[in-house]
């Protein structure tokens, strides 16, 4: 039995650029933002109730120049998950079904994960300014 092994394709997207960004955004808003996802922050501010008073962003070189490890292994994770879906096609048909498997029980038995508030100071020092991502 005999395979043709073909080379995977490269893409040229947005995680092999090679610019990753880390940011700080710091403002007011007239609501209580606590238990708000950014979203719903960003919402209240572009209707006016808030502003933005500092925002820094700071690029980094490289995945690997990121010094948080948590998000540098987010982004690993989700560039592996990029590279096998557009390679999806080239999988053993066994393993798509155990990903696909895996999907389902995840969808089941655990909700979608949202971003965490870091609102209160004290709070967000406290758990290491943590948020969790989709």
């Amino acid at each position: 039995m005999s395979e043709t092994l073909t080379a995977p394709r490269r893409s040229h997207n947005h995680e092999q650029s090679g610019k990753y960004s880390k940011f700080q955004i710091k403002g007011w808003v007239n609501f209580d933002a606590t238990d708000k996802t950014l979203a719903e922050i960003a919402e209240g501010v572009e209707q006016g109730d808030g502003f933005v008073t500092l925002m820094e962003v700071v690029e980094v070189d490289d995945l690997a120049s990121i010094g948080d490890e948590e998000a540098r292994e987010c982004f690993e994770n989700i560039i592996a998950a990029r590279k096998l879906l557009q390679n999806v096609h080239e999988l053993p048909k066994k393993l798509i079904e155990e990903f696909r498997a895996a999907l389902k029980t995840e969808e089941e038995i655990s909700p979608k994960k949202i971003v965490t508030s870091i609102a209160n100071s004290s709070e967000a020092t406290n758990k290491g300014k943590r948020g969790v991502w989709p």
